[in-house]
């Protein structure tokens, strides 16, 4: 069994694990987010991804995909990610979704001048408490190993990438490493079984 649930999770759902390692996996300190998908009628800018750090502004970026991807992919519209990476607990988790629309609708507002509400088509809103470790120092010596003390359990997520982002490269290299550690896991066994 391969488990990717984030390591304070992964810690509750395998409550069998060893003292410790439960312990090691809920020391793992992770960042969330609240993020909003808009569909909008008219592109907000011609950048792909703008980091913001002011603080008035409610969301720490803009990621406009139709920058990125054809807008053909969105049917002639333009799909733009504004997230909020907190902290897990942050007041904006359990926000009411009509006042953060209200929020980061007016942040678009003052930034972009041409932008109006009736460009909005569609404003959508996700919460996730564990969206990737936050690096502290001697991390690298904690990282959860993906070999559980549990025979045949497997642990693969986020918390494994080291001196990296949660981009697309990294996800996949991480699922690769994982996915050779249990074929590697099942090889031995086999292999033992025959002898």
């Amino acid at each position: 069994m391969v488990c990717t649930a984030a390591p304070p999770l992964a810690g509750k759902l395998l409550p069998d694990l060893a003292g410790v390692e439960r312990a090691r996996l809920a020391s793992v300190k992770y960042q969330g987010i609240v993020c909003a998908s808009l569909l909008l009628k008219n592109p907000l800018d011609r950048f792909y991804v703008t980091n913001l750090t002011d603080p008035w502004v409610p969301f720490t970026g803009v990621i406009e995909m139709s920058a990125l991807v054809d807008r053909s992919e969105f049917d002639g519209k333009h799909l733009v990610y504004l997230p909020k990476y907190v902290a897990p607990d942050d007041p904006v988790m359990s926000e009411p979704n009509d006042s953060i629309r209200e929020r980061f609708t007016a942040a678009l507002e003052r930034m972009y001048p041409h932008f109006t509400r009736a460009d909005v088509l569609a404003f959508q809103i996700a919460r996730v408490k564990h969206v990737f470790p936050i690096p502290t120092i001697g991390y690298s010596d904690r990282v959860p190993p993906m070999q559980t003390s549990l025979p045949g359990v497997f642990l693969v997520n986020s918390s494994q990438i080291v001196n990296g982002t949660l981009n697309v490269n990294e996800t996949l290299q991480l699922a690769e490493r994982g996915m050779s550690a249990v074929q590697g896991h099942f090889s031995a066994k086999v292999s033992h079984s025959k002898e």
